[in-house]
């Protein structure tokens, strides 16, 4: 009972307590007058204290809501050539008619330093015009290279590509782990082939995966192994600022699909709301998708098919913001089988990341799929092993996930201090 009554206690006292604690917070913490305030909104793999470092003479902030200029920052891999980041610069208080986007091309033989003091460059950049009306102005200094002198004829002749914009990389490699009663081996290997112009791009995709787990048990040793490989591909073109056409090919082979072979071809036209120069920031697109697949089947299926053709059709719509109030995605897909309406399937995702209120953050991310198509699964039945080890697909009427999460920030309006010791 004491320790009952000690609980009470310090959480009554904390109740009374935090109010006013709060209160303090946000009166105590201001930003100092003159000074530019910049919340940093990156995405993964953003190395945000090189750039806290690197630009110093602003102040960074924890939360949107105090900033003077929130920097949203994308990251969009291009096939294997590099990675275009996307930095859009939107001001707020007496900056708020100032906003704009920059871009930095980092190609794929850039290092992880190259890299981040290329898009830390182009933020310093991108800070300038928020500077330069601010009392921070005295602190610029404007340095002008000399201009590039070389002929158009020279320069033409100098960005010849003798590759036609096509990129190779050949990957492989092997994870190995084992104790005394256990032991799994991956392998990975593969090609990859595009080629990414402003009219079209192109991918030659050909991969294999290989992976194998051993247990040792009183009843002897059970060993489990599924092989997966195939060939992803895709010719796309452009049709103008909202549309877009291209033919899909793919082939698989998969032990854990009870696949021996397929290869599906889709044609597929797809129609963007909004122009596509803006699907770093907003997007809603329809895409509609027919073809036609050949299937050859490890195992007898629940259809007594051990190969088939297949014809189906999908129409997917997708959504996607990312704003200062957060950011939004959803998708639907829409699928059925053209011989049987009821062999069909239907998913919806979404993820919703939310500042409500100042320091207060709501996360909400769900998936749901209703699955009437699996005509690949083997009519054998499969063995306790493969089910508990996962090594074989099962058959089942739907998916679901869902999670929610809060988090809430206070203190110090004032963040990114480096400090790397220990």
């Amino acid at each position: 009972m004491r320790e009952a009554i000690k609980i009470i206690t310090v959480w009554l006292m904390a109740a009374l307590w935090l109010p006013s604690a709060l209160a303090f917070q946000a009166n105590s913490n201001r930003i100092n007058p003159g000074e530019l305030s910049v919340f940093l909104d990156m995405t993964r793999g953003i190395d945000e204290d090189y750039i806290r470092q690197e630009i110093s003479a602003v102040s960074y902030v924890r939360d949107k809501g105090f900033a003077d200029v929130h920097i949203i920052m994308s990251s969009h891999r291009v096939g294997n050539t590099g990675t275009t980041y996307n930095i859009s610069f939107i001001g707020h208080n007496e900056y708020s008619d100032m906003n704009y986007q920059l871009n930095y091309w980092a190609p794929a033989s850039n290092t992880l330093y190259q890299t981040r003091r290329g898009y830390t460059e182009v933020i310093k950049r991108g800070l300038v015009p928020f500077i330069t009306a601010s009392t921070l102005s005295d602190i610029l200094i404007v340095d002008f290279h000399a201009k590039d002198t070389v002929s158009g004829e020279e320069r033409e002749e100098r960005e010849v590509d003798p590759w036609n914009h096509w990129v190779f990389e050949l990957y492989g490699g092997s994870n190995i782990s084992s104790e005394s009663t256990r032991s799994s081996m991956h392998i990975r290997y593969g090609v990859f082939a595009d080629r990414i112009t402003e009219e079209s791009k192109t991918r030659i995709r050909p991969y294999g995966n290989y992976n194998e787990r051993r247990f040792d048990t009183d009843n002897g040793t059970i060993i489990r192994s599924t092989v997966r490989g195939g060939l992803d591909s895709y010719h796309i073109i452009s049709l103008g600022d909202h549309w877009g056409a291209g033919i899909f090919g793919d082939a698989v082979i998969s032990t854990f699909d009870n696949i021996r072979f397929s290869f599906e071809a889709k044609p597929a036209l797809e129609y963007s709301l909004f122009p596509y120069r803006e699907a770093t920031r907003r997007s809603i697109t329809a895409r509609y998708q027919i073809g036609a697949g050949y299937f050859s089947y490890v195992e007898e299926t629940l259809f007594f098919k051990k190969e088939e053709i297949l014809y189906g059709h999908a129409l997917m719509l997708s959504a996607n913001y990312r704003q200062p109030w957060g950011t939004f995605r959803s998708g639907v897909t829409l699928f059925h089988h053209l011989h049987d309406f009821k062999s069909n399937r239907v998913s919806l995702s979404g993820n919703l990341n939310l500042r409500v209120v100042e320091g207060l953050g709501l996360n909400i991310s769900s998936s749901y799929s209703i699955i009437n198509d699996q005509r690949n699964i083997s009519g054998e039945g499969l063995s306790l092993e493969d089910i508990l080890l996962e090594q074989r697909r099962r058959q089942t009427d739907y998916q679901f996930s869902f999670s929610v999460g809060l988090s809430y920030t206070f203190g110090s309006r004032i963040t990114g201090i480096y400090n790397p010791r220990l």
